[in-house]
């Protein structure tokens, strides 16, 4: 009885599998879920779990900064100790079912940080390892990680933009549900007639932000997605573009840090995962356009 319980606390802290990345459901998923069960019998919030995640990952840019083997290695494994927690907080919410609106936004707040603080200590250490002698790259350490960094940012707002509308599809269950931008626009008018907020309204405002530049236009307020948009969204194509996802990205940025090897990394992010991006944007267009020709007809 007790395993069944502990597999059925595991399956209501998951997504939709389709919206998962392979590797957080081989890996990180489930060592998240074993920080949240030791989390569970604790006052601990996923909020809580989630600048925990944060400290991780500024901790992991402070040793990356040093630039020495040992140091890249210790900054790799705590970025990924990092990306365990961040999987761990949402975990927690779904478990407990004490998850808030901007629990979200926190958390992408986190990973923003994160992904700032990795790139900005792997950019300090390359240049001192190559300073060193300890290390060779092609070009410029800075040029090489801005690449990476740019790259890193387009494909997890691009996956993340096809993940949220599967998942919001899948929740509705209709093409025509409420989208992220009425949802938070709707919890944003709620919170302005509640005194203390601030840091909530203010979190929502910049998710708003977030949305705008994932759709590429303005959101509008109670506007509905177009009735043919979301069901293109198709769990085949979610899984595609979670093929370079957050978590992916983290993976190979481990491994470049164990073995000392930064070109895995770049290999990977900007050249890799560049080719699958623009080969995923042909392909959705190609699609886009024959299904404007069928509406046509």
């Amino acid at each position: 009885m007790k395993q069944a319980g502990f597999f059925a606390d595991y399956a209501r802290s998951l997504k939709d599998p389709a919206a998962e990345e392979i590797i957080d459901l081989l890996l990180f998923r489930p060592l998240g879920y074993l920080f949240a069960k030791i989390f569970i019998p604790f006052p601990i919030t996923p909020n809580q779990v989630s600048y925990l995640a944060m400290a991780a990952g500024i901790g992991a840019g402070i040793f990356l900064s040093k630039g020495t083997p040992g140091s890249v290695m210790a900054g790799g494994i705590l970025y990924g100790l990092s990306n365990i927690l961040d999987c761990s907080d949402g975990m927690l919410a779904r478990i407990k079912g004490n998850g808030s609106p901007t629990g979200r936004i926190v958390d992408g707040v986190v990973d923003y940080i994160t992904g700032i603080s990795v790139y900005i200590g792997l950019g300090i250490g390359l240049s001192r390892a190559v300073r060193l002698g300890l290390l060779h790259v092609p070009l410029n350490a800075w040029i090489l990680v801005a690449i990476a960094a740019a790259s890193t940012v387009f494909h997890a707002i691009l996956s993340d933009k096809y993940r949220n509308a599967y998942l919001n599809r899948h929740s509705t269950g209709t093409a025509g549900g409420q989208s992220e931008s009425e949802k938070f626009t709707s919890e944003l008018s709620r919170l302005d007639g509640v005194k203390g907020k601030l840091i909530d309204r203010a979190l929502i405002r910049l998710y708003l932000k977030y949305v705008k530049l994932q759709a590429g236009k303005a959101p509008s307020q109670g506007r509905k997605a177009p009735a043919n948009a979301p069901a293109s969204i198709t769990p085949a194509k979610v899984i595609a573009w979670n093929l370079i996802g957050p978590s992916t990205h983290v993976t190979f940025f481990i491994l470049a840090a164990v073995l000392y090897k930064p070109l895995v990394l770049f290999c990977f992010v900007a050249g890799v995962g560049n080719v699958w991006m623009i080969a995923l944007m042909v392909s959705g267009a190609i699609s886009s356009q024959r299904q404007a020709r069928w509406h046509k007809m």
